[in-house]
């Protein structure tokens, strides 16, 4: 089996540059979508070997008899292939013959976790707190295993003591907050968000779930400091590839819903920028990028000389639920559109040209206006419809056809039968030419 340093390529002497070089190279190669099982083996041999800690807990367990190092590996490689059980007992037969490891006795605690195992799990993670009491990482997987369990307060306390030990982890101050903002307790989360930025100093790219909440909690009442947040976030992205990939694209996906929620579409740019430096990001996430990038296109398009009409209409297929009032609205600005249409045809072919993907949720009917063909008729129908129908909050009929003022809409020209001449001199019936 290959260890750490061979999937990575690199020499049991290479430096944190060397493994990241390695690393990010590879990842590139082997994309997760792709090869699913080369990426989660680059990528447990890069978060072992650039944590200096681990990476020693690692060389220990390399320097073990063949037989036992090996065994490791494969319980290693069961737990990525989500075999847990599997990797389980494994541990376990390390352990009987070596207790005293501590690396093979977290991990053992993990594969029993993701098993669902969560009663032993905490019990090796307290025997591990009780021996080494000053262990942060111990302190934290403790804490962790009870906030796994459901025992809220307890993993609250011990959150507490982590931080008492280093309070500097971010992971354990997210963990926290994380624990009070899912029992809706949102001030408490705020004020210990806070107290968490003033106490770490160190801004990078472990910090950014930390910057994520900042910008949470700001978004709805102080869009200024919430755009601070934003540059803050994507000034540590630019430092330099993000190690925790996963990590990072699920802060951006917790931005990228405060944005549509919080009326902020105006700041896509600096999420758009953030996707940018990804070395990867799945299908699902592409997906929400793809729908946050459309609301910001409506929301500019008047901004670009389009009228404020297409970004309601657009926001009416978009957000719409084919409603008897979204059927109104829209029939109702299909309608202005087809009055004007010498103001509205030319918007349209930009639109077609510029943004295909906002011309395509409507494409039957702008394609029906750019023909330019029996578009009076088109009117009157719909005028018919819209008439027939009465959205919530008209009391009647006459409230509802003042409001679209439809007794003002006459036609401009004298009617054209159509087997009469075509008034575009053509010598064709109107039928067999223009009004075809």
């Amino acid at each position: 089996m290959k260890n750490h340093y061979e999937v990575l390529g690199i020499e049991k002497t290479a430096d944190l540059q060397q493994i990241k070089r390695a690393y990010f190279g590879l990842v590139r190669q082997y994309p997760p979508e792709q090869f699913p099982e080369e990426f989660k083996e680059l990528r447990a041999a890069y978060e072992t070997l650039s944590d200096g800690k681990k990476r020693a807990e690692y060389d220990e367990i390399g320097g073990l008899p063949e037989p036992v190092a090996n065994l490791f590996q494969q319980a290693q490689r069961s737990n990525r292939m989500g075999k847990h059980a599997q990797a389980s007992d494994m541990y376990r037969t390390i352990l009987k013959r070596n207790p005293e490891l501590t690396k093979v006795q977290v991990e053992y605690a993990w594969s029993l976790e993701a098993e669902g195992k969560n009663g032993k799990a905490t019990e090796v993670f307290e025997a591990l707190y009780k021996k080494e009491p000053a262990n942060p990482r111990y302190a934290l997987d403790l804490a962790h295993a009870y906030d796994n369990r459901g025992w809220r307060r307890k993993a609250i306390t011990q959150y507490w003591r982590t931080l008492e030990i280093d309070n500097s982890s971010v992971e354990c101050w997210v963990s926290l907050i994380t624990c009070h903002a899912e029992a809706m307790e949102w001030e408490e989360a705020k004020k210990i968000c806070w107290q968490a930025i003033a106490t770490v100093k160190e801004k990078n790219e472990n910090s950014i779930p930390l910057y994520t909440y900042a910008f949470v909690f700001c978004a709805p009442d102080d869009k200024t400091a919430a755009e601070g947040y934003l540059k803050t976030i994507l000034a540590m992205m630019r430092e330099g590839p993000p190690d925790k990939t996963e990590n990072t694209e699920m802060a951006i996906f917790q931005l990228m819903e405060s944005l549509l929620h919080c009326d902020l579409i105006y700041l896509f740019p600096y999420i758009q920028e953030m996707v940018d430096l990804l070395p990867y990001t799945n299908k699902v996430f592409c997906k929400q990028l793809e729908e946050l990038k459309r609301y910001f296109e409506i929301e500019t398009l008047e901004e670009k000389g389009f009228s404020d009409l297409f970004s309601d209409l657009f926001i009416t297929l978009y957000d719409g639920d084919d409603s008897e009032d979204d059927q109104c609205e829209l029939t109702a600005m299909e309608i202005v559109i087809l009055s004007e249409k010498d103001k509205y045809r030319p918007q349209l072919l930009r639109l077609k040209k510029e943004y295909p993907q906002l011309y395509a949720l409507h494409e039957s009917f702008f394609n029906e206006v750019l023909r330019n063909r029996n578009l009076e008729k088109m009117r009157d129908m719909r005028l018919k419809v819209l008439s027939k129908l009465k959205p919530t909050g008209f009391q009647n009929d006459e409230d509802w056809q003042s409001a679209f003022e439809l007794q003002t809409v006459h036609r401009t020209e004298p009617k054209i039968g159509r087997n009469d001449p075509c008034p575009c001199g053509s010598g064709k019936k109107y039928k067999k030419c223009c009004g075809a």
